[in-house]
């Protein structure tokens, strides 16, 4: 309607101009005041635009108001400012002054690649590495690499590629290291640490297992070998009960030897170590001998025990070891006093001669049938009668009853080795 009006009104002027000077230059005053007051009308729609874009600043200028932001992209579109849906675009204006502010972030898709997957995520101008890590929900730490500096800004269709690396124990060959590896595979451990599997190895985890922090991995080298030696056939032994043995004694009749056989065995080699060991063959070169035990099952009774074949055992069962026997008789003494050798008289300390017995010699006493046993003595004093070759002991007891009781009897003097 405005241009329509307009239209008129020059229309009308040029005609005017056609008619008396006083008219034209009346009509001309009267266009010219119509000329300016449309062009006021128009230059008081028009509003100024300033724009914030990626922090850089723009002006223009619009000819209606921003009520959405909507109305704030097409202004943005208008001024040939490129605007992504993605984009964060804010807007205000400003009652008084008819100003409008516009602010356009720009959005960028940055892929991260870790652990094996590929994630795009949305960040924005002035976002750096580390936002995109944490809006795709990768954590690294100090011992990762990444393609990118975490405090790097992002751009438009970047791609961040973490590469995890990891603190692992590799033990093979007889030593142990730690390394610091970056993701991979068992089997890429041991090619990049130059280790070279043998067909019977064995390792504490797949090849294809992914490495991970704090690992161990070991080696372990297994080898087969055949070996031939002569080695022992051990004996088998045969133990009966014996009645007439104290209980706890054993006696051996036949002493076991051990045979020899020559055998080849396939021995299966760990890290060096034989850990199992399978007979391939076997020969008998010396047949084992069987050891023949008996047992005594004869409950204590206080009495000694002489086996037919020499051997002695105490009243507790114990075996007596002797270099030589004396038997003849021997008598009983008491009173106390001082011995030959200095010691005070007391029981175990006998009176010998110590031309056949000399002084100090340990002995075992009892009478050749075990019942009367004096037990334990050392050779201490010299006896009379034993000078004179009648007895072979006086033995020495604390009261006269005792003596009394053992009187003067036949005995079995044992000297001990």
């Amino acid at each position: 309607m405005k241009k329509s009006n307009e239209s008129v009104i020059r229309k009308a002027f040029l005609n005017s101009l056609r008619k008396t000077p006083l008219k034209r230059v009346a009509a001309l005053a009267v266009m010219i005041i119509i000329t300016v007051s449309s062009v006021m009308t128009v230059m008081a729609s028009v509003k100024p635009v300033s724009v914030t874009y990626n922090g850089e600043a723009y002006t223009g200028s619009a000819t209606s108001s921003c009520g959405s932001e909507e109305d704030a992209r097409a202004q943005l579109l208008a001024m040939g400012l490129a605007v992504d849906a993605k984009d964060k675009v804010s807007y205000a204006e400003d009652p008084a002054g008819g100003g409008i502010s516009i602010t356009l972030i720009s959005a960028h898709e940055v892929t991260v690649l870790a652990d094996g997957t590929a994630k795009t995520v949305t960040v924005y101008h002035g976002d750096t590495v580390a936002d995109a890590l944490a809006a795709a929900g990768v954590t690294v730490d100090s011992n990762d690499k990444l393609s990118a500096s975490q405090t790097a800004a992002v751009s438009s269709d970047m791609m961040v590629e973490v590469t995890r690396r990891h603190d692992v124990t590799l033990t093979a060959d007889g030593s142990t290291q730690t390394l610091q590896v970056e993701d991979g595979t068992v089997h890429e451990l041991l090619l990049e640490n130059d280790i070279i599997l043998g067909e019977n190895d064995t390792v504490s985890h797949g090849l294809t297992t992914p490495l991970s922090e704090g690992m161990a991995v070991s080696v372990q080298r297994v080898t087969y070998e055949e070996v031939t030696a002569e080695e022992a056939i051990p004996f088998t032994e045969t133990v009966t009960n014996d009645s007439s043995l104290p209980k706890g004694v054993t006696k051996v009749d036949v002493q076991g030897q051990d045979g020899l056989q020559r055998v080849t065995r396939r021995n299966k080699l760990v890290d060096g170590q034989v850990v199992e060991s399978t007979v391939l063959e076997s020969q008998v070169l010396k047949e084992a001998v069987a050891q023949v035990s008996r047992v005594g099952t004869k409950d204590p009774n206080g009495y000694a025990t002489i086996n037919s074949d020499g051997t002695v055992y105490d009243a507790n069962g114990v075996q007596v070891n002797y270099s030589k026997l004396l038997t003849g008789r021997c008598s009983a003494y008491t009173g106390g006093g001082t011995t030959a050798t200095g010691a005070p008289a007391a029981f175990g300390r006998v009176a010998v001669n110590p031309n056949v017995i000399p002084y100090g010699t340990k002995l075992f006493i009892c009478s050749p049938d075990g019942k009367v046993v004096y037990g334990y003595a050392v050779a201490a004093d010299t006896g009379g009668a034993c000078m004179r070759n009648t007895i072979i002991a006086d033995l020495y007891y604390d009261t006269l009853s005792e003596c009394y009781q053992i009187g003067v009897r036949d005995m079995n003097v044992y000297i001990l080795s």
